[in-house]
């Protein structure tokens, strides 16, 4: 009778663990995506700050290096190097106008994977939009991205007729 009751402690015990793993791993999930909307909402800001400005490599550079410099002495982890200050610009300037659809797939990739696809597929939409899926779906890191891209797995999706 004892080892009946150990058991069945046991298996209530794992039942217990495997949801609170499952509540944690959602929060995380939770978590991972806020921080990743907020980032990419901060790049968004900015880029349509420089682009407003019309703050470019001729007629800004200056400026974007003595920005990049300030925002780099008050925040050194956050990548705020002339380049990445650049792609922020380009970020908005690239998709301001983009279809709802594709703001919407962008802005739930992490900044590195926005930077890696926008120097692939400038204005390739229908790229974007699928690696973005693939990131949604599988939850692909920068390093499976590339090698997807590299593969060109976006040319060998089966047409879908509307």
């Amino acid at each position: 009778m004892e080892q009946i009751i150990s058991l069945t402690e046991e298996s209530n015990y794992n039942e217990i663990l495997q949801q609170a793993v499952a509540v944690i791993e959602t929060a995380r999930g939770k978590a991972a995506r806020a921080i990743v909307s907020t980032s990419n909402e901060m790049h968004w800001r900015i880029g349509q700050l420089l682009y407003e400005r019309k703050l470019d490599s001729s007629h800004g550079d200056s400026i974007v290096k003595r920005l990049s410099f300030d925002l780099k002495s008050s925040y050194p982890k956050m990548g705020m190097s002339v380049r990445n200050l650049f792609n922020m610009k380009r970020f908005y300037a690239r998709f301001h106008d983009a279809s709802p659809k594709v703001q919407q797939a962008v802005a739930l990739l992490p900044w590195g994977h926005i930077s890696y696809l926008m120097s692939k597929f400038d204005n390739n939409d229908e790229a974007i939009e699928y690696y973005a899926s693939k990131y949604q779906e599988k939850g692909w890191s920068r390093d499976l991205l590339i090698n997807a891209v590299k593969l060109e797995m976006h040319k060998r999706q089966p047409e879908v007729n509307a």
